[in-house]
């Protein structure tokens, strides 16, 4: 089994090579066939990138809900087809003199939940195909705006024609968007410049390894998490050995398994099935209804244990 197996690995991406780059050097690198990610970055952008190999590829859903963070540029005045400094100019024009205090209303603003409209040129599928392929061929796609929500939203420096910001936001959000909603709410075009997802959750961009070791073959100094480490920011059950001993043969616990809790789980938290010694066995869910008492498995929490099935 090779070291870089069932881990978890937070990847500090460097501007330039896909987040599907990174996955396939590591892939080679490691000598794993089964990988992924938790959430692209654009090419021009930089920051955490959160790799998962083997059974940890099963826990990808959990990172992807957690909270991210981003540093970035707005840049005043000029659009681009992309919302970024890699599209064709669309508009230019002067930036006026622009009240700071004004700047940080707009930003305070977006606070909560908002409507965005993702980026004609992102990953999201249409008919089979991204909408950056379609963008490119000369179409131009809409899709209905998403719910989202920007927990915070900080100016950190004005410079016009160049705004410097950092947001934190659930899944799902476009910066790009957010800065041509910004932006439009200022009277002006936009774009971003110098994207870096600083965080992932718990995840800092210190912890990350770069991707341009990755890369270029180079795992010497990579380490990985545990699945049960790496998913320690969610609530937990230990539960006992008769209760271990029905999961591996698909009986669900119940509350009355449960020795101990770890954290403060709510009624729409996925939960962590911990064996005494802290190995992870499952992720679970409060039952519903008349299973109101048990914990469930549902499809999308397999189980994370050797149980001798295929």
């Amino acid at each position: 089994m090779t070291e870089f197996a069932d881990r978890v690995f937070v990847i500090n991406k460097q501007p330039g090579p896909t987040s599907f780059d990174v996955v396939e050097a590591f892939r080679r690198g490691a000598r794993i066939r089964k990988v992924g990610h938790t959430g692209t970055l654009d090419p021009l952008a930089g920051g955490v990138l959160i790799l998962c190999s083997g059974k940890a590829t099963r826990a990808v859903e959990h990172f992807m809900d957690l909270s991210k963070t981003y540093e970035f540029e707005i840049r005043l005045g000029v659009g681009t087809t992309t919302l970024d400094a890699e599209g064709d100019v669309t508009e230019d024009v002067a930036c006026p003199d622009l009240n700071e205090r004004d700047v940080r209303a707009v930003a305070e603003s977006f606070l909560g939940e908002c409507v965005l409209e993702p980026p004609a040129y992102s990953a999201i599928k249409r008919n089979g195909k991204r909408l950056y392929e379609l963008a490119r061929a000369g179409e131009v796609p809409r899709v209905e705006g998403r719910r989202v929500n920007i927990y915070a939203f900080d100016v950190k420096r004005v410079e016009l024609p160049g705004v410097s910001c950092r947001v934190t936001c659930s899944r799902g959000t476009y910066v790009r968007s957010l800065a041509r909603d910004f932006a439009t709410k200022l009277g002006l075009p936009a774009h971003i410049r110098n994207l870096v997802r600083t965080a992932i959750g718990r995840f800092r961009i210190e912890e990350g390894y770069s991707s341009d070791l990755v890369v270029a073959g180079d795992l010497s100094g990579l380490q990985g998490l545990t699945i049960a480490d790496a998913l320690d920011f969610l609530p937990g059950f230990v539960i006992n050995q008769t209760a271990q001993r029905g999961l591996m043969n698909g009986v669900l616990p119940g509350f009355s398994d449960v020795l101990e809790t770890i954290g403060v789980p709510d009624d729409d938290s996925a939960i962590r099935l911990l064996d005494q010694s802290g190995q992870l066995l499952a992720i679970g869910k409060r039952g519903e209804g008349a299973a109101r008492d048990r914990l469930k498995c549902v499809d999308s929490y397999r189980l994370f244990a050797d149980n001798g099935r295929p």
